[in-house]
């Protein structure tokens, strides 16, 4: 297997709150998961042993484990981003401040407080 795809695997368990123990004690957990590596490994040579490109290689892998080409997307971190570049716009001051305590302005993760 590829670094990436290997690299991807890992990232898709640690995803997924206690499915490093899961693997040891759980069959099912851990027979999922190999197919899942299985399938990204002979995937991964095929596409290797026919000359596609590297980067059309982890668009794949992306797709197979994430759903999307670009692979895992952090909606968390690009909605702060935007919320960061409107707070840097000449707004008023009462508007940026009415968008940014707006409730679906952005979503928080657990633990954390919304910050102006």
């Amino acid at each position: 297997m590829s670094e990436f795809a290997d690299a991807t695997l890992g990232q898709y368990i640690d995803r997924q709150p206690g499915m490093r123990a899961a693997l040891l004690h759980d069959p099912v957990q851990k027979a999922q998961i190999e197919a899942l590596r299985q399938t990204l490994t002979m995937m991964d040579r095929a596409l290797a042993d026919e000359s596609v490109p590297e980067e059309t290689r982890r668009r794949v892998i992306n797709r197979i484990v994430w759903g999307d080409p670009e692979g895992l997307v952090d909606v968390h971190a690009q909605m702060l981003n935007v919320r960061k570049q409107m707070l840097a716009a000449d707004l008023p001051p009462d508007v940026a401040r009415a968008w940014w305590e707006f409730p679906s302005a952005v979503p928080v993760r657990p633990g954390e407080e919304p910050t102006p």
